[in-house]
């Protein structure tokens, strides 16, 4: 009976499946003349060969499905298994090992000892009772929840903190035997920027799709798009999208970790994948990949392995990661510099979004005016496009073609000629790598000011081409018109001043010195949105975001603090400020020297109308600086009311305080 009973205990006869309710007398045939403390011993005894063979039943249908009688598997065990699950089974293999050495060392001593009792055998397996239990709690786990893939080294992670020293010490086999699996996929991921994945299991997964936060309006609906609205000029290429799946990511692993594995392995797929305009050059691509880690690449691959020897560390993991962090984020910030071209990217953001070219834009916009009169609608952004390079060709010659990088178009559905200036955008022309940079959520922040700022050179050359007309008229201009016409000037020419001047040079002369200071990619991302936050915010383009969502900050995608559709109170006061002007500007065109009385009437309305604008404009500007205590509204103060020019007249609108602390 001790030689059968030894048998059973490492054996499962004929392969039968052991449910927890099975009955183990069937095994062997008991003596009849058994005492009953020794039946007792007995079922002691095969409770715990019984918890072995229930392991050992789950772990063979894993790594032998093909030989299980049931090839979709058993108690919810899929044939298709995955990696983690299969290391997970081996790890525990490991751990039954000593219970098989076990086993055979009973079965010499029974050999040399035929007299061997059934305590001495429960005495010397009982030591396994409560491991067992704790393996059958796993597999139970893994059964009722389908835990898999990283899943299952959250539900493996509270045993190492048990208490009990066997339990730990099996948990840390098995983990290490997960870990070897986990690490793989985090290596290849972080070090080459692929996702060897077939069971989907990691917590970093491809979408197999284009990531649409870097895809404009044109790539993700081409065909949609009116003709007159398609970009002509070179779309950047696709950014490849990858996420976090985040009820993969195991409890252990911070959000901030997670993010950041994400982000480095989303750098390198971009560096490996730098487009190539020839075949030869795609050819050069694929033999002499670029060496992001500098021939350091095996180190780091070294240092991720080794945290697969022991349990999880979150000090040393997180002290590799940001390793390989830092290591990447400077490589992007040193190829965006060198190869992508940044600060000349930047240049060309202020030359031509901000109107830093403002000798292009005064004379673009003055021979639009001239040549659109009689265009047809659905051919005027063409001819608008035509107009804006020619003026640029005439002025630049042959020196300085960055214009063709750039394409007018209109964020209007229906183009209508009264209201081009309000929509115009420009579509710009980007280089790897810095499509990432500037993606399509960054630009339409860039557009806005641009449309804003090309309303204002607009209205500033209506009021010029008025105070033309009236400077070198033979006619005698009405004191009332001159006075409008120069009190609007004077506003608008100051309004100007301050967004070229105190917005536009002042920010990106700081936005150049720290770009040149900056080490890393995330440091030349917060400086940029720092930048186009300063750029919408001090300009009242828009308002500022009061409350970030989220602190996490090494994403490959992130957006300014801007509140996408909210200007501020000063925004809307100018607009209407500057259709007044406008408006101004057309109807004082058509008078005469001397004014009919429906005309005076009107310049009457006027006067009253921009008096009250005016005065709105100030107070709002002066109520808002008691408010938030921002220095941009009193410098704005400060160049409308320059020397009391509109408030000296005014007793009730007492702005001196606000001058005071100037």
């Amino acid at each position: 009976m001790i030689h059968e009973l030894l048998f059973n205990l490492w054996n499962n006869p004929g392969n039968t499946v052991v449910t927890d309710d099975s009955d183990w007398r069937h095994l062997f045939e008991l003596p009849q003349f058994l005492h009953p403390g020794e039946e007792s011993l007995l079922q002691l005894i095969m409770q715990i060969g019984m918890d072995y063979h229930r392991i050992t039943t789950f772990t063979n249908q894993v790594l032998y499905p093909n030989s299980s009688e049931q090839a979709e598997g058993h108690n919810g065990v899929s044939a298709q298994s995955g990696f983690y699950l299969k290391a997970f089974c081996n790890g525990v293999q490991e751990v039954l090992e000593d219970y098989r050495k076990e086993i055979i060392s009973l079965e010499g001593r029974f050999l040399d000892y035929p007299q061997l009792s059934l305590t001495y055998i429960l005495g010397s397996i009982n030591k396994y009772k409560v491991l067992f239990s704790e393996l059958k709690s796993m597999i139970y786990r893994i059964r009722l929840e389908n835990l898999q893939g990283c899943l299952l080294m959250s539900g493996l992670h509270k045993y190492t903190i048990c208490g009990i020293d066997q339990i730990k010490t099996a948990a840390d086999r098995v983990i290490k035997s997960v870990n070897v699996v986990f690490y793989q996929h985090l290596r290849n991921w972080i070090i080459y920027g692929d996702l060897l994945d077939p069971f989907n299991e990691f917590f970093i997964c491809d979408g197999q799709v284009s990531d649409e936060n870097f895809l404009y309006p044109e790539q993700l609906a081409l065909s949609s798009l009116p003709v007159s609205s398609k970009r002509k000029i070179r779309n950047p290429p696709p950014v490849r999208k990858f996420y976090i799946n985040w009820d993969l990511v195991p409890s252990f692993i911070s959000e901030d970790s997670a993010e950041s594995i994400l982000f480095m392995g989303r750098i390198v797929w971009i560096i490996r994948n730098q487009p190539k305009n020839d075949e030869y050059a795609a050819d050069l691509q694929t033999k002499f990949r670029k060496d992001i880690w500098e021939g350091k690449d095996r180190e780091y691959c070294y240092k991720i392995q080794a945290l697969c020897e022991k349990s999880f560390n979150a000090i040393n993991f997180r002290m590799v990661i940001e390793e390989c962090r830092t290591k990447l984020t400077k490589t992007l910030w040193s190829i965006m510099l060198k190869e992508g071209n940044l600060v000349q990217h930047l240049h060309l953001i202020r030359e031509y979004f901000a109107l830093g070219r403002g000798e292009l834009f005064q004379q673009f916009l003055a021979v639009a005016d001239a040549n659109l009169k009689d265009i047809e609608q659905d051919s005027l952004m063409a001819h608008l496009n035509t107009l804006f390079h020619d003026t640029a060709r005439k002025i630049y010659g042959e020196n300085d073609k960055n214009y063709l990088r750039f394409e007018l178009s209109s964020s209007a559905t229906e183009l209508l000629k009264t209201r081009l200036w309000h929509s115009l955008q420009l579509n710009f022309q980007i280089e790897w790598p810095l499509h990432i940079f500037f993606h399509p959520e960054v630009m339409i922040f860039y557009n806005r000011f641009f449309c804003f700022l090309l309303r204002l050179k607009k209205t500033q050359i209506n009021l010029f081409n008025l105070w033309s007309n009236h400077t070198f008229s033979k006619q005698k201009i009405s004191s009332g018109v001159w006075a409008l016409r120069h009190n609007l000037m004077f506003l608008v020419n100051n309004l100007q001043y301050y967004m070229q001047v105190n917005v536009v040079e002042t920010h990106f002369s700081i936005l150049l010195k720290a770009v040149k200071r900056a080490g890393e990619f995330e440091d030349i991302i917060k400086i940029h949105h720092e930048f186009v936050t300063n750029l919408l915010v001090k300009s009242f383009v828009l308002e500022p975001e009061e409350s970030q969502n989220s602190t996490i900050k090494h994403r490959l995608y992130q957006l300014p603090a801007l509140q996408h559709n909210v200007p501020s109170k000063v925004y809307n006061v100018i607009i209407k400020l500057l259709e007044l002007c406008d408006e101004f500007c057309a109807t004082a065109s058509t008078w005469n020297a001397e004014l009919t009385e429906p005309e005076l009437q009107e310049l009457r309305s006027l006067e009253k109308r921009a008096e009250i604008a005016i005065e709105t404009l100030l107070l709002v500007l002066y109520t808002l600086h008691k408010k938030v205590s921002g220095g941009h509204l009193l410098q704005l103060l400060f160049h409308l009311d320059f020397n009391r020019y509109f408030s000296k007249n005014k007793a009730d609108l007492n702005l001196s305080a606000a001058f005071n602390m100037y």
